[in-house]
């Protein structure tokens, strides 16, 4: 999961793959060596499937939206996160108390 989440001075980044307009139940889908792979129920145009990500991710971590930023895959399915001021070992562990 080294490739999936890992940290620098600003706080730990995550790797995903959203799914959007899914109409599976589960936030998390899957842990897999590449990324973590996310059910979004929003459709992926005019940033509704982000911003479904960012609030989700929020909501589950337990800290503000503006602590989560997407740094990379704006337009993409492949996106990558940084959470600021978390460790990779802190996120690790909360991402897996969901499943």
């Amino acid at each position: 999961m080294d490739s999936v989440i890992w940290e620098d001075t600003r706080g730990a980044f995550l790797r995903v793959v959203v799914r959007p307009n899914s109409k599976e139940k589960e936030f998390i889908a899957e842990f897999s060596a590449e990324a973590i792979v996310i059910n979004l129920r929003g459709p992926a145009r005019e940033g509704k499937a982000n911003s479904e990500l960012v609030k989700k991710l929020s909501k589950i971590l337990g800290i503000s939206t503006a602590e989560i930023i997407l740094v990379a895959g704006h337009k993409s399915r492949e996106k990558t996160l940084l959470i600021i001021g978390i460790g990779a070992d802190s996120l690790k562990e909360k991402l897996s108390s969901v499943t």
